[in-house]
């Protein structure tokens, strides 16, 4: 049977959408406060990974409902990979955060192992250790989506709020990065073909990295409803993505 040209075209848009997003979450799990859901070993417990605002992590003990353990652990043990094969250990150590006990360390060096490297997590109770399978951390260093601009010439890191919009631009080693553009640009796709572009100013270039930032309330709500196209223009270089749905 023929197919129409039309429904060729469909189709391979659903596909490219689709695979746009298991790029970059695979089949990661999240836990009640945004972060990656990690198994230990025996599966009784989980360890919930977040990191934000560059430099801090925060890591904490939870059964299979996802809900806090009581936890006396003095530390937690992140185990990296780095590129040349060898392996770094980090802790970090238990403090507390009202009435939960958390694993916590402010460090940028720490965030950057954990959006570049491959990880394994680790617990000590009673002279017994329990780890998690290795992984790979989805995020970006502020805790946002990542989505590659380009032939993989910058990232630019998304995170969404309730009614506000930042996007961090990343090198290829997902480390902060200047560019020059006063704007980064969303293109949205409603649901009934039309299309939208919308601009997002820049917020802040005094640091490492440029950053854009608006406060809309409506820009979320295609961001969170509608296919995107992410670009970025560099002295007349557009950068584009491929399409994608910002994950729920």
């Amino acid at each position: 049977m023929k197919s129409s040209p039309y429904f060729l075209t469909l189709f391979l848009s659903w596909l490219t959408i689709g695979t746009a997003h298991a790029d970059h979450h695979g089949s990661h799990h999240h836990g009640p406060h945004g972060g990656v859901l990690v198994e230990l070993e025996g599966g009784d417990q989980h360890i919930e990974l977040v990191v934000t605002g560059g430099d801090v992590v925060t890591a904490q003990l939870l059964d299979q409902d996802q809900k806090p353990v009581k936890n006396t652990l003095e530390f937690l043990t992140l185990t990296f990979t780095e590129p040349d094969g060898e392996k770094e250990d980090y802790k970090i150590e238990r403090t507390q955060q009202g009435e939960e006990s958390v694993f916590q360390r402010k460090s940028s060096h720490v965030v950057h192992h954990i959006v570049r490297d491959p990880i394994v997590m680790s617990i000590t109770r009673d002279g017994k250790t329990s780890s998690s399978k290795e992984f790979s951390f989805p995020h970006g260093p502020h805790g946002g989506e990542l989505i590659t601009l380009g032939k993989e010439s910058f990232i630019a890191e998304i995170c969404v709020d309730s009614d506000s919009i930042a996007v961090h631009i990343l090198s290829k080693q997902k480390r902060p990065v200047k560019v020059k553009a006063k704007e980064f640009t969303f293109t949205f796709t409603e649901k009934d073909g039309e299309v939208e572009d919308y601009q997002i100013p820049i917020h802040n270039d005094e640091g490492k990295g440029t950053i854009f930032r608006m406060v809309d309330d409506h820009v979320v709500k295609h961001m969170k409803r509608d296919p995107i196209i992410a670009t970025l223009v560099e002295e007349g270089v557009t950068y584009d993505s491929a399409s994608f749905r910002y994950p729920q």
